[in-house]
């Protein structure tokens, strides 16, 4: 029996994964050359060597204009140059896993529709519209961000390196791409395993600890379709454990560059000053823009982190929800064939109790840490913060920092 809302829930993967497919690739987390095959999967077009060709030429072309910015920029843009190569190095270690990934959920969409027509529970999805509304803010946010920043600090000198950096803004296209689509991915898992725990409440104990089962369904039945949820929730397991491959070490790079980046526009915004208004506009909108710049970034990589750190504390919830409603089934009262189904269910769970993504054991991200972190209004994060920052203040008069600052306020000078 086929279930049709599984497979528009499918579908409308598929259509909202293309556009997170071509920020990918035009960024280059992704090869180009994989497309949708004839079975719905991603495959790699090995046929053309027009795609490698492709590559090797965009992969120059980056060493090249890397080359060319880095003699023309200070230390805070070295930050976006060296995030940007991270991204794109983690990415081509982990592409095989990425792809894994997409396929792995579109596989199991396809084996969700396997179950029986008597399962029927709400299918989880969330609107294309939902997604578009995602896309909309955030290109009218950096297109006003970006003609706001050039008002404000007006260039004089127009060249390839100022149009990438605050024309072009890598640094957010950047930040975009890795965030949109570690969280794409993660809801999707997420509202996946919420499906499985409402086919699961479909069939909740009544007050006798039996299973309510369907008048049309036996004992065997009952104990089928256990089976085919227990095997999908470890699937669902095996889809996290491949996420956490596939952008563990992005997510490492992401997290480092992201404190690393407040850390030092908290730093700058409170001891040094590179605005070069005028008395006269020492009291306007302009100057109050100005100084709110460093503020809105900091704002901006906090949203970002907050999005990944929710999302994961999100689908470690569903993932563990399927555990209370097991521990309420009274198996006493229950056949001998749906009592072990049971076991195995608690067995299963306890193998895959990981808890953690992780990036090859490189790093850990504990999903259990990060939901007391965010139910405590980050005090790790803020303790982290807050040890860089008085350790950058000790270091304030050392002369690699004086160098810095400097270098940095005369290209500002130059430049505005």
């Amino acid at each position: 029996y086929r279930n049709k809302s599984t497979h528009k829930m499918t579908s409308v993967f598929t259509i909202t994964l293309k556009p997170i497919l071509m920020l990918c690739k035009c960024l280059g987390i992704i090869n180009i050359s994989y497309n949708f095959g004839s079975n719905g999967l991603l495959v790699r077009n090995t046929n053309s060597t027009y795609y490698s060709f492709f590559e090797f030429t965009k992969t120059v072309l980056l060493v090249m204009f890397t080359y060319n910015i880095h003699t023309k920029v200070v230390f805070p843009d070295y930050i976006i140059l060296y995030k940007f190569w991270v991204v794109i190095i983690t990415s081509k270690i982990s592409e095989t896993w990425i792809i894994k990934l997409i396929n792995g959920i579109i596989e199991y969409d396809q084996k969700l529709t396997s179950l029986p027509t008597y399962l029927k529970a709400q299918q989880r999805q969330f609107s294309k519209h939902y997604w578009n509304k995602i896309f909309i803010c955030t290109s009218l946010y950096y297109i006003v961000f970006t003609f706001m920043y050039l008002y404000l600090w007006p260039i004089k000198i127009m060249d390839i390196t100022f149009i990438i950096l605050y024309f072009i803004r890598l640094s957010f296209i950047v930040d975009f791409t890795v965030i949109v689509s570690s969280y794409f991915y993660l809801q999707n898992v997420e509202y996946r395993f919420e499906t499985l725990n409402d086919l699961w409440k479909c069939h909740t104990p009544d007050p006798d600890g039996l299973l309510s089962i369907p008048s049309e369904c036996s004992q065997y039945d009952v104990a089928m379709m256990m089976d085919n949820i227990r095997i999908l929730h470890a699937e669902l397991s095996y889809i996290l454990r491949i996420f956490s491959q596939g952008y563990g070490q992005m997510l490492l790079g992401f997290f480092v560059f992201a404190y690393i980046d407040i850390s030092v526009y908290i730093f700058y915004s409170l001891f040094y000053k590179f605005s070069t208004s005028t008395s006269e506009d020492h009291r306007t909108l302009k100057k109050i823009l100005k100084e709110s710049i460093p503020l809105i970034l900091n704002l901006q990589s906090i949203i970002f982190v907050l999005s990944i750190i929710i999302a994961a504390s999100r689908v470690n919830d569903k993932r563990r929800q399927i555990i209370s409603y097991l521990r309420l089934t009274k198996i006493s009262n229950l056949s001998t064939a749906i009592k072990i189904q049971v076991k195995m269910f608690m067995n299963q769970i306890s193998v895959f109790e990981s808890d953690e993504i992780t990036a090859y054991g490189i790093f850990n991200i504990n999903l259990n840490l990060v939901i007391s972190v965010s139910m405590h209004n980050n005090t790790i994060f803020i303790i982290l913060l807050i040890y860089g920052l008085a350790t950058m203040i000790q270091m304030k008069e050392h002369s690699i920092i004086i160098q810095a600052i400097n270098t940095t306020k005369v290209m500002w000078l130059l430049t505005t």
